[in-house]
């Protein structure tokens, strides 16, 4: 991390999923390397792979990490609201019988 940073590399990306797997509390060191390339004043960004949920990826976003590549199982997850999915559904129907919908 601190030589990217200090070399000016554009991008670190740490594998979430795999730091996981190995035991470690992936969220955790992505927050780590966020601080440290923020502490340095470098302009590095973390680019967060291997994020296996859309839990993960707000818990990432709270950290101040924005930059991420995911699969589209996790656009799913993002998407997938019943609520949101309620209301668009009442308001169609409102609208196809020409109703004002509150």
């Amino acid at each position: 991390i601190l030589l990217a940073a200090n070399v000016g590399a554009e991008y670190l990306a740490p594998y979430l999923g795999r730091m996981t797997d190995a035991g470690k509390d992936g969220l955790e060191e992505c927050q780590r390397m966020h601080d440290i390339v923020r502490g340095l004043n470098s302009e590095t960004r973390i680019l967060v792979a291997s994020i296996r949920d859309a839990e993960s990826l707000s818990q990432l976003a709270e950290h101040e990490l924005d930059t991420f590549t995911f699969s589209p199982d996790i656009v799913n997850q993002l998407l997938d609201e019943p609520l949101t999915e309620k209301a668009a559904a009442d308001f169609d129907a409102a609208a196809q019988r020409g109703v004002s919908v509150q």
